[in-house]
């Protein structure tokens, strides 16, 4: 049986997320959704991980930091188990689309093949309107890619800060051996095993 979960408690991000991309051209729609998913992500993984006590994390921070990409940190939640296979598949996909976007300097629309096929991947994947197909109908007209990528973009930054809230940290490591240990105890080495 697959574990659900409540949508989350900050359906603020989702409005924020809206109202930012309103009045965006298409090229703005898509690298604010991606960077806010990221920022997401990046949220997600620091309260998981062991609280870093440095004001900079070399962990996401400067040119050599590991989880420093979207593609990462998308790959890093996954391995983590923040997120499931599919997630981690639809924010590669929304990364693809962010990156079609970056590195076409004039002329992006929702309606070119790659970016159609890649939102239509996402719509098929989580399956919202396949499993509300009154919601669909009552919609005034037939949903724009936009409206799809937005949809997706949406629940799924609703997701990743109520997963926030949710998880539950990791706790600093106790002390190895060594640095405890003392060569006086009776026992010696072999108290230790």
């Amino acid at each position: 049986m697959s574990e659900t979960h409540e949508p989350g408690p900050d359906f603020d991000a989702v409005l924020r997320l809206q109202a930012e991309l309103k009045n965006e051209s298409p090229r703005g729609v898509v690298l604010i959704a991606a960077a806010m998913l990221e920022e997401g992500l990046r949220e997600l993984l620091s309260g998981f991980l062991v609280p870093n006590p440095s004001s900079s994390d070399t962990l996401f921070d400067g040119p050599t930091s590991p989880f420093g990409s979207f593609s990462a940190k998308i790959d890093v939640a996954y391995r983590l188990s923040l997120v499931s296979d599919k997630f981690c598949r639809d924010l590669h996909i929304i990364r693809r689309i962010r990156n079609e976007v970056a590195h076409k300097p004039q002329g992006f629309t929702f309606e070119d093949q790659g970016t159609r096929e890649r939102i239509a991947a996402l719509s098929q994947s989580h399956g919202i309107y396949l499993r509300s197909p009154n919601w669909v109908v009552q919609q005034p007209g037939p949903l724009s890619l936009r409206d799809q990528f937005l949809e997706a973009a949406s629940w799924m930054l609703f997701f990743l800060v109520a997963e926030r809230e949710r998880i539950t940290p990791l706790a600093a490591r106790h002390l190895e051996f060594g640095y405890v240990f003392s060569m006086d105890e009776p026992k010696g080495l072999k108290g230790l095993v």
